[in-house]
């Protein structure tokens, strides 16, 4: 009975997982376009939220919480989520789905095991959006680069620097499809009338991809004093690719450190007791006669 009742709170609880990560975008982007049917003048902003961004927005702005999410929200940010779409993973990730694996884990574990459950749904998440935040970075680093390569040709050609972006994001979203997203952000903007250099400004906005704050800093430059970008983009792209190599370096070292210990564990022993145990059972037959 009580497996049964674990699998159906079980289940509940997916479910309502699933409904709120896949659905309720769904039904929020729905009823927006219904409303701009509706309401022709009513503004994007003036429209209603979904409950759940509300709640997101409250949570995250509570003065206990605000310090764990802008941590975990530049993390969320840095894989490509809008700030709405970051509130709303931080809630569930972090506090909705450690809320019901906490429960679960009291009422059919125990106090001991329920307590570990809560200790591991508190800092499992975060681990894991850390991690997915490093991988993002570096493959919004080496997706930068080939964003200058093609950037340089587009403009070497005569086209401006909207007209390469929005060439780039079209076109490029197999190389790069992390920074799509970003590039589509920026074309947004623009289409929308928004100055140039705040659309560059939100196109680098994190400070962790730092060959794309590079770049946009070389754009922004160019826009306003009109000189040619092709050197510059070449230095930035020099200066990237040393960057990577650095930390290839790095990550190479880590590994013979990494494999150092393992052989020490785990070989070792076992070649020990190879050339030793005959040995070993020689002086034993020696000394028992």
């Amino acid at each position: 009975m009580n497996n049964l009742l674990f699998s159906l709170s079980l289940l509940l609880a997916l479910a309502s997982v699933w409904i709120a990560l896949v659905k309720v975008p769904e039904w929020r982007l729905r009823s927006r376009v219904l409303a701009r049917l509706r309401f022709r003048g009513v503004r994007n902003d003036e429209v209603a939220d979904s409950w759940l961004s509300s709640l997101a927005e409250r949570f995250t702005a509570h003065p206990a919480i605000r310090g764990d999410y802008e941590e975990m929200g530049e993390a969320l940010e840095i894989t490509g989520r809008t700030e709405e779409k970051a509130r709303i993973d931080y809630l569930l990730m972090c506090w909705g789905m450690p809320a019901v694996a906490i429960i679960a884990g009291f009422a059919f574990s125990g106090v001991v095991w329920g307590s570990l459950v809560a200790v591991g749904g508190f800092l499992l998440p975060r681990r894991i959006i850390r991690s997915m935040a490093v991988t993002a970075e570096k493959a919004q680093n080496l997706e930068a680069i080939e964003l200058c390569h093609m950037t340089r040709m587009l403009m070497e050609a005569g086209l401006s620097i909207e007209r390469s972006l929005r060439l780039i994001a079209a076109q490029a979203r197999p190389v790069m499809p992390r920074l799509s997203i970003r590039l589509d952000r920026f074309n947004r903007m623009m289409e929308a009338g928004a100055d140039r250099s705040l659309a560059l400004d939100e196109l680098g906005r994190n400070k962790r991809i730092v060959v794309l704050r590079n770049y946009v800093a070389l754009m922004k430059q160019s826009s306003k004093l009109g000189a040619g970008v092709s050197h510059s983009l070449d230095q930035v792209i020099q200066e990237a690719q040393h960057a990577e190599r650095s930390r290839l370096k790095e990550d190479t070292n880590r590994i013979g450190a990494k494999m150092t210990i393992i052989m020490m564990v785990f070989m070792l022993p076992a070649l020990f007791t190879l050339i030793g145990g005959p040995a070993v059972i020689s002086i034993a037959e020696t000394l028992s006669r």
